[in-house]
């Protein structure tokens, strides 16, 4: 579920500031878990060049969305293919003193593509690993569940159980699938696909491999799709769901808004739940550089953290 974007800062003043951008550019990395892509930073953090094109793109996160948008463009033949595990695989060449000039040179020579990806596109990572960080406690929301059948999956997922948290024996049984975003993307057209897989940091081919398998099981899957601010169309919904209880879901989307957009969201889903029943799960980090707590409440603002869970879903651990 995506809502309504508000760029916390990140405005229009802010951006002509290259030393806030320099902040934001320093803060992004407590939350890198790439060393190619942290390297990078902490060389941009320095390049006024490269700060003022950062600068340009009009969306946030705008390192990921800047690293995605020449990730997509390079190609097996480009030089700076070689650091790039996806096109040079095992023989990618590990982060050295060359590869930040390459980056820079490639970026700049593209900065009008750069700039038309930032304000065309959003950092819709939409990471499959983030279910299992909230799957015990959408499991344990929902009223009816299913046997599951592990050995026919086509797409695993892991997560370090490092809290002893009660896992879940089976899945729960889903009536219809319902999608909020501001622009959701069609996985049919490869230019979409194309983009989700060029927001996977590079050295993550086992997050690649899982996406492109999810992407392959969304395409045989039914998902009513709805375009807008979550705020709005929530609560449009409770006229259209099939009756019966409702779980809303959200990882990793709320640090993209602004404290009157969160309490938005929360009055959508108390609103939503006045007509039916209705359980909230979520894992977020209100600022990008924080670990994101899994919390289960009607209002986000007011549930207290059940859980710490890794940006990507790779573990959980206690509050």
């Amino acid at each position: 579920m995506s809502a309504s974007r508000h760029r916390p800062g990140w405005s229009a003043d802010e951006r002509r500031d290259l030393a806030h951008v320099a902040a934001v550019v320093r803060e992004w990395l407590d939350a890198c878990d790439s060393p190619l892509y942290a390297h990078l930073a902490r060389e941009i953090a320095g390049d006024p060049d490269m700060l003022a094109l950062l600068a340009r793109i009009d969306n946030v996160p705008p390192l990921n969305i800047l690293f995605a948008a020449v990730k997509l463009a390079v190609r097996p033949e480009d030089a700076l293919a070689a650091w790039y595990p996806h096109l040079a695989g095992d023989d990618a060449r590990p982060v050295d003193g060359a590869v930040y000039q390459a980056f820079r040179g490639f970026a700049l020579e593209r900065a009008e593509e750069i700039e038309h990806a930032g304000r065309t596109r959003r950092t819709q990572t939409n990471e499959v690993g983030r279910a299992a960080a909230i799957l015990p406690w959408l499991a344990s929301e929902a009223e009816r569940v299913v046997t599951g059948n592990p050995a026919s999956a086509r797409v695993t997922l892991v997560c370090d159980n490092r809290g002893g948290f009660a896992l879940p024996t089976a899945t729960p049984v889903v009536g219809e699938r319902v999608g909020l975003d501001l622009a959701p993307l069609d996985v049919t057209d490869p230019d979409a696909a194309a983009w989700l897989e060029a927001l996977v940091w590079p050295e993550h081919q086992d997050r690649l491999e899982r996406l492109r398998s999810a992407i392959q099981i969304r395409r045989e899957t039914p998902v009513r799709l709805i375009a807008g601010d979550a705020t709005r169309t929530l609560a449009a919904l409770a006229d259209e769901l099939p009756p019966g209880p409702a779980v809303v879901f959200h990882t990793m989307m709320a640090y993209q808004l602004d404290d009157a957009s969160r309490t938005a969201l929360d009055d959508a889903v108390a609103a939503l739940a006045a007509s039916r029943p209705v359980a909230r799960v979520a894992a977020e980090a209100v600022e990008v550089s924080h670990r994101p707590q899994v919390r289960v409440g009607l209002r986000w603002s007011d549930a207290e953290p059940v859980a710490m869970a890794h940006a990507h879903g790779r573990w959980l651990e206690r509050a």
